[in-house]
């Protein structure tokens, strides 16, 4: 309850501060370990060490818009923060009312699942086309997703991303991914879907659960900059660059990436 209320302290002092000229606002979801997560009252993460550095080196003083994941974008949108940092994946839609950075992360979604659910004991010998026949075959089957995230528009299924959906299941949308692991374990849903890496973290957190090794999508996260700050976007990209070629993305990403 204390972190909400810090988000909630931290999002209205952002509406004073956020988008001043010697800030850089960042709009995130800090409940999507590790690329965002609050520890000891801080901020901390891959997107969330990135995002010092890229303050860093651009002179400007690092705010964090703490927010549910599906305000991310319209963040940014409504100039209320300067970039969003969330795991955000590039796909059409969202290019329609954002620009998107050069990538820094390759992403899959998996799925999470009971250790001791029998209808899974197998799996891990089919490919993504046959594990997604599997899913589709089990009646009755409920599907837990953080709402707003790749995870739950491939689930429900979305004609911009290109998702047919598991059009016999019954979705559930949780505000994050930790609410949908907690449901799965007493039994309100049947498997979970999420992000390859908060899978592993979550799944290393809570007992009793296991993630099926096949990537259902291949995904790339981004920076997302209005479209009204080309200056900003391409500050960005050569700063992105720079770490990739010193090694110092790596480093960050290797420091969480077990």
């Amino acid at each position: 309850m204390k972190y909400k209320i810090l988000g909630i302290i931290m999002a209205v002092f952002s509406l004073f501060i956020g988008c001043k000229n010697d800030n850089l606002s960042v709009a995130t979801a800090a409940n999507f370990a590790p690329f965002e997560y609050i520890d000891g009252g801080e901020f901390k993460g891959i997107d969330i060490e990135i995002a010092k550095i890229i303050a860093d080196e651009l002179k400007l003083n690092l705010v964090i818009n703490d927010m549910e994941f599906d305000s991310v974008v319209q963040s940014v949108v409504s100039k209320n923060s300067n970039i969003a940092m969330s795991g955000l994946a590039i796909n059409d839609t969202r290019k329609q009312v954002i620009d998107f950075s050069d990538t820094y992360f390759n992403a899959a979604q998996m799925i999470l699942v009971r250790e001791n659910d029998k209808r899974f004991f197998d799996v891990n010998k089919l490919d993504s086309t046959n594990l997604v026949k599997k899913i589709n075959s089990i009646k009755n089957l409920k599907i837990g997703v953080q709402a707003g995230t790749t995870g739950e528009f491939y689930a429900k299924g979305d004609k911009d991303w290109g998702f047919d959906g598991f059009k016999k299941a019954e979705i559930l949308s949780f505000t994050n991914g930790a609410m949908a692991v907690t449901a799965m374990l007493n039994n309100q849903v049947d498997i979970v879907i999420i992000d390859e890496m908060p899978a592993k973290v979550l799944q290393k957190s809570n007992k009793g659960t296991k993630i099926i090794d096949i990537a259902l999508t291949n995904e790339s996260y981004a920076i997302g900059v209005s479209k009204d700050n080309k200056e900003l976007l391409e500050n960005i990209n050569k700063i992105l660059s720079s770490i990739k070629e010193d090694g110092r993305l790596e480093k960050i990403i290797s420091k969480y990436y077990e």
